[in-house]
């Protein structure tokens, strides 16, 4: 395929051929009765002549018209309003990106094309081929493999832990504490967790080893406290009775309380809940110590060294799962992009939601979008050097100017012909 310089130069040699042809039969026309008297007033001869002078106006006019965009004319002292584009680099850059942000992103553009075009069953229909979600899986675990490689970085960790660091300084737990507990204890969550505390303890202590071990508690307390008595009763029968009594007793409570809404016990526990969030939110004692659980945990060496080895351990496993081809990573992704495309595909409500969302998204970015866009088009062309500007659009449009410096002629000739006939027949 021909590069845009030669198309250009071609075509450029064939419209001043066709000028050249025009000036060549205006000219033979002219001498020809000079030459050849007995030629002189024949009526085909005028035709020719008169058409051959018209073409020739026709072809220099045009020419004249687009040169004039491109080029001063003449180079040194040129005439007014010729080497338009370069003359008007500003307004064109100005213009181009008023008319592409207008035209091209403003929300009602955005919004046609995306209910048009249907983003959702297009991204179905292509996802729901196997050989395109294995290339977008591959894809995104390249871009996440390069993201954990960016990620481990020495500067680049530094960094991460210096800014979490002083995140984490500025972080104000006692307050995140507080936060949390009041929405848990504003719907009574708390009294569930007592729930499942007494669940678990209740199951704890019907567990034979459980029994057992209270039992030889016993026997040891038996035999530490009272030592002499110990050895006159049957104390391992005693243990075994008294843990019975014991896992009873506490059975019991538990029952009653996790069946009771209104037992004692979760008042109290109501209230030293309320206290302690009380003492959160006010007590400075208690931001101080807060505080200085928090110190404890950031400065903690020990922990620090347990993060970081974990890290490193999982960045690798995953950096591995992830440059793997055709591993877990990939297939599993690979998997959920398939199992995505095709439910597009079949779910219409789905498919409308998403191209809901896609919409209001592209609406809200189109301004930003549309604003960065002008402006790297207005920079750009008010970058470029005058010339250069010129040569470019010229470049890319000047092929089809040149087919019109081609048309100038070939019309011209054609009305010259009209002319003459209708002179021929005023003449009549």
């Amino acid at each position: 395929m021909q590069d845009k310089y030669t198309q250009l130069n071609k075509a450029k040699r064939l419209a001043l051929a066709c000028l050249i042809f025009a000036a060549s039969v205006f000219v033979l026309t002219v001498l020809l009765p000079k030459f050849y008297p007995n030629l002189q007033g024949v009526w085909w001869l005028g035709l020719i002549k008169m058409a051959s002078e018209a073409a020739l106006i026709g072809g220099l006019a045009d020419w004249f018209a687009v040169t004039a965009l491109f080029k001063p004319i003449p180079a040194k002292y040129p005439i007014p309003h010729t080497n338009i584009v370069a003359s008007n680099k500003s307004v064109i850059a100005n213009n181009l990106s008023l008319f592409v942000k207008e035209k091209f992103f403003h929300p009602e553009a955005i919004e046609k094309l995306i209910r048009d075009s249907d983003p959702a069953k297009g991204a179905g229909r292509w996802l729901s081929q196997d050989r395109n979600a294995t290339r977008l899986s591959r894809f995104l675990c390249d871009a996440f493999a390069g993201v954990l490689r960016v990620l481990d970085d020495k500067p680049v960790k530094a960094f991460i832990a210096k800014t979490a660091q002083k995140g984490i300084n500025q972080l104000d737990l006692r307050q995140l504490m507080a936060t949390s507990l009041s929405a848990v204890t504003k719907e009574r969550q708390h009294q569930v967790v007592l729930d499942r505390v007494l669940g678990k303890l209740a199951s704890l202590l019907a567990e034979p080893e459980t029994q057992i071990y209270i039992a030889d508690t016993l026997v040891v307390w038996l035999k530490t406290e009272y030592s002499r008595i110990e050895k006159l009763l049957p104390s391992s029968w005693l243990s075994e009775q008294g843990a019975l009594i014991a896992v009873k007793a506490v059975s019991s409570i538990l029952e009653d309380v996790y069946e009771d809404e209104h037992h004692p016990i979760r008042h109290a526990f109501d209230e030293q809940v309320q206290e302690f969030l009380y003492e959160l939110q006010h007590s400075p004692l208690m931001e101080k110590k807060v505080n200085s659980y928090r110190e404890k945990i950031i400065n903690d060496p020990a922990l620090n060294a347990y993060v970081q080895q974990s890290w490193a351990k999982f960045h690798q496993w995953l950096l591995t799962s992830l440059e793997q081809q055709n591993g877990k990573a990939e297939t599993k992704v690979s998997s959920l992009l398939n199992d995505l495309g095709t439910t597009l595909t079949q779910d219409s409500e789905l498919a409308k939601a998403f191209n809901k969302h896609i919409g209001e998204a592209a609406k809200y970015m189109a301004p930003e979008l549309a604003e960065f866009l002008t402006r790297h088009i207005r920079d750009t062309i008010n970058s470029w050097d005058e010339r250069e500007m010129a040569e470019q659009v010229e470049l890319n449009i000047g092929r089809d100017l040149q087919k019109v410096r081609i048309n100038g002629t070939i019309v011209g000739g054609l009305i010259g012909a009209i002319l003459f006939g209708i002179e021929a027949l005023l003449g009549l």
